[in-house]
């Protein structure tokens, strides 16, 4: 799967944004990140919040042929990719916690959040969200949640984060749009 990467300074909400690119047309793999989103989201309208540039804040815009009763099966996906990133790169234990959360230490260090356009049961599109807490000090954050910085004690590099999850998220994708 090949990604095209649009970098913003600040945006509402990187989910926003990529449903309206959709909406207009964009294609698939089109990647939307942001240094800071001033009304960023999780489940539930829940507000996701990260300092400016200390979080790994984007979306992907897919176009998956098939049922869009099978589109929650991205949202594990996604979370999947972000756990294999944290244990095969960093060596942090990582486990999903459904629906939709990537925790460390029982503490949320990624969350994910999918939304999907389509008429009956066929999908137009599906707006894979990811918010993870990279360079983020533990006093900014909740007592619910770490960071990458907090749990190995140093700062890292955003961007080759994002391709790693990218790389990973790519390869099991077009695996199972091979299979459904």
């Amino acid at each position: 799967m090949t990604f095209r990467i649009l970098h913003y300074d600040t945006v509402d909400s990187t989910n926003n944004l990529a449903r309206a690119l959709a909406e207009r047309g964009a294609r698939e793999g089109t990647v939307i990140v942001a240094d800071y989103q001033t009304h960023g989201r999780g489940r539930f309208q829940r507000r996701w919040y990260s300092p400016r540039g200390a979080g790994l804040l984007f979306s992907i815009i897919l176009r998956p042929r098939f049922q869009s009763s099978k589109a929650s099966i991205l949202t594990h996906v996604a979370a999947q990719a972000v756990r294999e990133t944290l244990e095969k790169q960093f060596g942090l234990q990582a486990r999903l916690k459904k629906p939709n959360d990537v925790v460390v230490g029982g503490k949320k260090i990624a969350g994910v959040l999918a939304e999907a356009s389509g008429q009956q049961r066929t999908l137009s599109y599906v707006v894979i969200g990811i918010g993870l807490n990279v360079n983020t000090k533990a006093k900014d954050l909740l007592q619910t949640a770490t960071s990458m910085y907090v749990e190995t004690a140093g700062r890292l590099e955003l961007h080759s984060i994002l391709n790693s999850v990218l790389g990973i998220f790519g390869r099991m994708y077009v695996g199972i749009i091979a299979h459904h």
